[in-house]
């Protein structure tokens, strides 16, 4: 009788626990996280062969920026090449030798 009065008691102070608990709640924003994933096993063939993480807009964006990054940089390293000497009609015939009245014809 002992034995079924400890497992009665066990029983109701389980019982009792369960009572208590409240619903579980999904972390924020989970439920923008499934769709993009049921977005992204959607997508067609031609992006199945990407890793996942590519088709990611963080990553779209990010490459994007540093795509955009290394073209200012490269607009403002050869925008900044200074040329030694003015290229003008004298100059350059000066340089071939085009300023002389020989002609070798």
């Amino acid at each position: 009788m002992k034995n079924q009065e400890e497992i009665e008691r066990q029983i109701d102070e389980t019982v009792g626990a369960l009572e208590g608990i409240k619903r579980a709640e999904p972390r924020p924003f989970f439920y923008t996280r499934l769709e993009a994933r049921m977005d992204i096993s959607r997508m067609p063939q031609r992006y199945s062969s990407l890793p996942k993480f590519m088709a990611r807009p963080t990553f779209v964006w990010s490459f994007l920026a540093l795509v955009v990054l290394l073209n200012v940089g490269v607009v403002i390293r050869f925008s900044q090449k200074t040329i030694s000497e003015p290229q003008n009609a004298s100059s350059f015939a000066k340089e071939y030798g085009l300023n002389t009245l020989d002609s070798n014809l």
